[in-house]
């Protein structure tokens, strides 16, 4: 059956990436037969729904469906919790859309590491993007939150062109290596300015519940706040939620009907209540004896996190004496960033190393690091898995004896440092619904992109329908191929084929 034969192929594998329950039932129900699967299948159609009398509406709920949103509500601190069944992509696409409905066209004012989805909803929406180039760690070979003082500089960039102001600021806080500010001095600034402030919090949704987290977005002032529910909780893959944070209705009339028509527009009009369900359970979960579920992933996190620091070669960004170097950033202890410089292994290959020698899955690699989710799912097992799988790593690739001065592998190298900054020439809807034909990439210099290039995971683009390719974009995207990272397109399908990029036809 469809699926089964990749389930058969990942049970009894130790996950260290979404979704947050990491698939845990007991492990006496993994035979990994088929038998198993469609027995399962069968018990739970039963919870396949519809909207029958008595089982409420998502798009207009009244009775037990709202009742659920109203218990999210009381535990995230927000004025309106919406349930997504689309995933946190609709999610950003609605916000968007709300932010076009209440305040009428314009710009957007955002940082350029933020998720691939935010290309379609700016292109629904028809508002244009305002890149700001956040803080880059070289230290962590990532982009960090973006903070006020570059916000500010973009801001009066803009007025000194003498452009109008955008009509809202969108954040990714947490970033999706688990780097947080404090954006609560941004949210007055923005408010201030009689701008939105729509902060994407997919990979944050504990925070509002356990201890020793960065602060939830909603406690800090934003107007919208979106939330992947099964990035870090128990909830189904698919599953998240969009909250109006306190007041915002207050400072934008109209926001709460525009939200809720907005994910009219871009939610099934036939949602799964066994998602629901699951943002339900997870709901429960969180709210259950204080956050013991969040708090006892923290706790298995840290512990791995000392563990894997002690091992040579590795460093755990966040942890101990190799905290972020800006004073204002936080870390989510449960996103564990291992730094592999001391070893002569890069990130895709230690991935695979793991996930073939080991049965341990990471989150995600980069070029010269892994990313692992450790959540409430992971026991102490699984702390002594992990443990042993580094140990078993580094001793397989010990640290290279370089000269003073060596430098990485030319692709390794390339991929560490900052992203290309490509020129927008052409609105960002224009080009993306324009006519666009496939060009190979080493042809593609000089033509204006129709497509979206990304390196996945994160997902962050590098290049965006209406700027133009330049060499530099088209070197980046072929050594990322060559590094083993996941290039993706409409032509480029990650590490097979030939790769393609759309431009607009009469570029």
């Amino acid at each position: 059956m469809p699926g089964h034969k990749g389930r058969k192929a990942f049970s009894g594998n130790v996950t260290i990436a979404t979704a947050g329950h990491e698939g845990s039932v007991p492990r006496a129900l993994i035979p990994g037969s088929v038998e198993w699967a469609e027995t399962l299948l069968d018990e739970i159609r039963a919870l396949d729904l519809t909207e029958a009398p008595g089982m409420d509406n998502l798009h207009y709920p009244t009775g037990c469906i709202r009742e659920a949103e109203r218990r999210a509500e009381a535990l995230f601190g927000s004025e309106r919790s919406h349930f997504l069944v689309n995933g946190a992509t609709s999610g950003i696409q609605a916000a968007l859309l709300a932010v076009r409905m209440v305040l009428g066209g314009g710009t957007v004012l955002l940082p350029r590491n933020v998720h691939k989805s935010l290309v379609s909803a700016l292109a629904f929406s028809g508002l244009e993007p305002v890149f700001a180039w956040p803080e880059y760690s070289a230290q962590f070979s990532v982009y960090m939150p973006l903070d006020w003082e570059r916000l500010k500089a973009s801001l009066d960039e803009i007025e000194r062109r003498g452009d109008p102001m955008p009509k809202a600021v969108f954040l990714i806080n947490p970033t999706y290596s688990g780097f947080s500010r404090d954006i609560s001095m941004i949210a007055k600034e923005v408010h201030a300015r009689g701008m939105m402030l729509v902060v994407d919090e997919a990979h944050g949704p504990h925070f509002a519940i356990g201890r020793g987290l960065p602060r939830t977005a909603l406690r800090q002032g934003a107007d919208l706040v979106i939330h992947g529910m099964h990035k870090t909780t128990v909830a189904y893959t698919q599953t998240a939620m969009l909250h109006i944070g306190a007041g915002a209705g207050s400072r934008f009339p109209g926001l709460h009907e525009a939200v809720e028509e907005a994910l009219r527009a871009v939610q099934t009009t036939s949602p799964s209540y066994i998602l629901m369900a699951s943002i339900e359970q997870a709901i429960d979960m969180l709210d259950r004896d204080g956050g013991r579920w969040v708090n006892r992933g923290t706790e298995m996190a840290l512990e791995l996190a000392r563990r894997l620091s002690a091992i040579p070669g590795l460093v755990v960004a966040g942890y101990g004496k190799h905290a972020a170097e800006s004073n204002d950033i936080e870390h989510d202890p449960s996103k564990l960033m291992v730094i592999l410089e001391g070893l002569s292994v890069s990130g895709p290959q230690a991935a695979r190393f793991l996930i073939e020698e080991c049965n341990i899955v990471p989150e995600m690699s980069g070029p010269k690091y892994l990313l692992m989710l450790i959540s409430g799912a992971h026991g102490p097992e699984d702390v002594d898995a992990i443990e042993k799988a580094f140990r078993t790593l580094a001793e397989r690739f010990p640290a290279r004896q370089t000269a003073p001065g060596e430098e990485l592998e030319d692709e390794v190298a390339l991929l560490t440092g900052r992203m290309p900054r490509p020129e927008r020439v052409m609105p960002l809807r224009d080009a993306f619904l324009s006519v666009a034909r496939a060009v190979p990439v080493e042809e593609a210099a000089g033509k204006i992109s129709a497509d979206t290039i990304v390196i996945y995971p994160p997902g962050s683009p590098l290049l965006t329908p209406g700027e133009r390719i330049d060499p530099d974009v088209v070197e980046y995207i072929v050594s990322a191929r060559k590094a083993g990272l996941n290039v993706l397109g409409r032509g480029i399908r990650g590490g097979e084929g030939e790769m393609r990029v759309y431009c607009v036809e009469s570029s």
